[in-house]
């Protein structure tokens, strides 16, 4: 599990910033992406191009493939919906909170890969099963909802095979780690369908008014 969280953060590192020639060069060295042959010198005309997709993926929207959970979920598509607080009280839960959800919100992809590898992380150390299973059931309720569909579309939509190649790894690294936690922890893992069948019951649970409890003695009777 700590290998996993490392490389989590690695992930959530390439999905943060915009590569520089440096960082190239490491990936390069790293063997990462596997299908991805980066020349000994990296013209500047890549350095352009991955810029642009960078921007493209993660600033401007252009491939409609936003990083942020509420657009896949919310019916309007809109930023800083309801996923985004449901995300924030899962961090609130642990004593963490975003630097800045205006400029990387709290369902950020980005923040919910590092959150992940926070649960796992503090799983291993303090050797708690309980935390993989909170680790297995936030990524059932928020990260795998729309990961997939994100990966899909900036794939068929990017212009570089470097960003492409990341996204559909994300993807498939996450669906990875939670087969893992499902065989560590003994526990069928649910398919979408199934979870989605599941949340929406809670969601209905929680809507129904609930009843009001009378208590002898503290109101007046008729």
């Amino acid at each position: 599990m700590q290998d996993i969280a490392h490389d989590l953060r690695l992930l959530a590192d390439l999905h943060a910033t915009e590569l520089t020639r440096e960082r190239i060069q490491a990936l390069r060295a790293m063997e990462f992406p596997a299908t991805n042959e980066f020349p000994p010198e990296i013209p500047e005309n890549l350095l352009d191009e991955l810029a642009c997709d960078f921007a493209d993926i993660y600033l401007h929207g252009k491939f409609h493939s936003s990083p942020q959970e509420s657009v896949w979920l919310d019916d309007e598509e809109l930023v800083c919906q309801q996923p985004m607080f449901e995300v924030r009280e899962w961090y609130a839960r642990y004593g963490l909170a975003v630097p800045n959800w205006r400029r990387m919100a709290d369902d950020h992809l980005v923040n919910q890969l590092l959150f992940v590898a926070f649960l796992l992380e503090k799983a291993t150390v303090d050797n708690n099963l309980q935390l993989l299973a909170e680790a297995a059931r936030f990524l059932d309720e928020h990260l795998l909802r729309w990961l997939l569909p994100f990966a899909h579309r900036v794939a068929q939509r990017c212009a570089t095979a470097l960003y492409a190649e990341l996204a559909v790894e994300t993807a498939m690294y996450v669906e990875h780690t939670r087969d893992l936690l499902a065989e560590t922890l003994g526990v069928p893992r649910l398919s979408h369908e199934e979870v989605e069948v599941q949340l929406q019951a809670q969601q209905l649970a929680e809507s129904l008014p609930q009843p009001v409890k009378f208590y002898p003695g503290v109101a007046p009777s008729w």
